[in-house]
This record gives C-alpha cells, structure tokens and sequence, in this order.
C-alpha cells in the first residue's frame, strides 16, 4: 500500500511539473514572454487566484489560457482526491501499525528494553535475537525508527526514553532487563534512575564515554557499566598478547563455531535434594557438561573447580557444552 500511494504521489507531481512546463513553453512560444512572465502566468492561471494578466492578451493566448485553466481543472481535482485518501491512508496505517506494537508489547515479559539503536545498541539486539531473547527498542530518531521496521523481530517504542510514559509503553516492569547506550552519559544516568524506581528488581546495564561516571551511573542504579572505548583498547592489546585466545573465547561467546557455547546454571534445586559435590551429583557422567568455574553465595569466583567442589542452591554454575547437554543439566539441578 506504501509504495502504490509513493507512486501514485509521484505521478500527481510529475503531471502538475508537466502542466507547468507545458504553460511556461506555451506563453513563451504564443505571446513573446520572458521566462519569469511564462511561469508567472502559468502559476495564476492554475492557481485561479484572479490576478490580472502581465499583459494583454492575444486571441491565441486567450484561447491557451483556457485549455490551460481545463486542464489544471482537472489536474487539481484529481490531485485533491489523491492527497485526501493518500494522508487518510497514511494516517490509518500509522494508527494501525502503533496499534499493534502497542498489543505486541503489552504480551511480553522477561523481555529486554534496549534504549538507543546506535552502534552499541543495534549490536546488543543483534546478540540478544541471536539467542532469541524477546527485544524491545527505544528509540526517538525517524531515520533509525524506519530502519528498526525492516526487521520484524523487534519491537519498537518511538519516543524518549527519559519518560516514564515510554519507559511504560516498553514494559518495564516486566522486563528482565535494560540496556541503555546512549551517546548522552547524562541521558544514560537518567534512564538508569527512571527504569531503577518503576523496577527495583530489574538488571541494568549502561554504557558510559566517560571513565568518571561510572561510579555515577552505578550509584545511580545500574548493575553494570560498559566503557566501550576502554573494552576496545583493552581488545586491541590482547590481540598482541594473547591472539588465539581472544579468537577461541569470542568463538565460544557468539557461537560462532558449532552449537557449543558458554551457559551460566542456577542451582536452584540443590535445594531440595540438599547441597553435593560436583562428583556426587555426576554433571560431566550425567549431561556431559564441562564446568569452567562457579559463583559461590558470597559472589567469588572459581575457575575449573575440584570434583569435591560443594554445590549448594545458591551457586551459579559456568559450563561449556551444546544445547542438549545444557538442557540435562537445567532438568538435573536447576
């Protein structure tokens, strides 16, 4: 429909520049005017303002101007019906289409609101569809909305993040989550502060430029704060140093070899069959899995933990391991 209605607008300007043109070569040709005359006469004469003539008349000139005031008749009839049913449809399909991103958006939870569809952003939703995790968009800028439609799989709220009418349309009260990347640091501290109060429990995560603020932002409410030029220059370095490394971690990370990846396991229901060592509760026998470090309760870490590693319900598990295997794990203890 939006193309047919472009087309459709196209024709009616290439008629009216064609009238015009044919107009302005008319009273050139017929009544010896100047090019500014021509076109002053032909825009009175489709205008039907009234306005006297630049000069008098002759009876061929006479006869051109009404051809021309029948034809442009036409023209604009036809013209006003277009642009009466082309904004009408224009404005239907606006209503609509909001209409059920509204409904879509209302339908979600545990979702994650991105906010700003920059270069950081745009790669966070790349990543979170990767591993189908449900995304809904922030964002203000008309140029970067049209090009958020053209992927169906996101959802999109078209307003300002800072207020908590939009923060409301994007659900984040049922949001597990929010990335707010934002050019502004100030603009990041305030969606933090906002999202923080309407959800206390929800994950935050902010991008900062400046290495000051990061105190700030997490004062402010944010779980986590993403420096990416410090992240890239400390990239840069580890490419020197450590090359192979680096490669076989991101492989690992963003799934780029195989169906193989790193997965963080709550053991929830350690719980109820009471806590185990790792060798007592067989995770590599039973699923496969390879544990690569563990979260005790206290929030340390601890990279390739001993067999008799004491697992309680409040560990979080780090293994490497395919999708099937990840899964025996979650129906064994989580």
């Amino acid at each position: 429909m939006e193309h047919k209605g472009n087309r459709s607008l196209l024709l009616a300007i290439t008629i009216l520049l064609s009238i015009i043109a044919i107009g302005t070569t008319g009273y050139i040709q017929i009544e010896g005017f100047t090019f500014t005359e021509a076109i002053y006469m032909t825009v009175i004469t489709i205008g039907t303002v009234g306005f006297k003539e630049v000069r008098p008349l002759s009876p061929e000139g006479m006869w051109f101007t009404i051809m021309l005031i029948i034809l442009s008749i036409g023209f604009i009839a036809y013209a006003a019906s277009f642009l009466a049913k082309y904004f009408s449809e224009q404005i239907l399909l606006r209503y609509s289409n909001k209409k059920i991103m509204e409904k879509t958006i209302a339908k979600m939870h545990n979702h994650v609101i991105v906010v700003g569809y920059g270069r950081n952003g745009s790669q966070a939703v790349e990543e979170l569809l990767d591993h189908n995790i449900p995304v809904v968009v922030i964002e203000n800028r008309p140029k970067v909305i049209e090009y958020i439609k053209q992927n169906p799989k996101i959802a999109y709220v078209d307003g300002d993040a800072t207020s908590d009418t939009t923060l409301q349309q994007a659900g984040v009260e049922r949001a597990k989550a929010l990335i707010t990347a934002l050019a502004s640091d100030a603009d990041n501290l305030f969606v933090v502060i906002t999202a923080r109060e309407m959800n206390p429990k929800i994950q935050i995560i902010s991008r900062a430029s400046a290495v000051t603020n990061d105190r700030k932002l997490k004062l402010a409410g944010a779980d986590n704060v993403i420096l990416p030029d410090k992240v890239g220059g400390q990239k840069m370095a580890k490419l020197v140093i450590q090359p192979d490394i680096l490669e076989f971690v991101e492989n690992i990370m963003l799934k780029r070899t195989g169906n193989t990846s790193l997965y963080e396991i709550s053991c929830k229901k350690i719980h109820n069959i009471g806590a185990k060592t790792i060798q007592e509760l067989g995770i590599k026998e039973k699923t496969g899995v390879n544990i690569v470090g563990v979260r005790n309760p206290i929030g340390e870490y601890v990279l390739n933990p001993e067999p008799n590693y004491l697992i309680t319900h409040d560990t979080m598990l780090f293994v490497l391991g395919t999708i099937d295997q990840v899964q025996k794990l979650k129906d064994l203890i989580s």
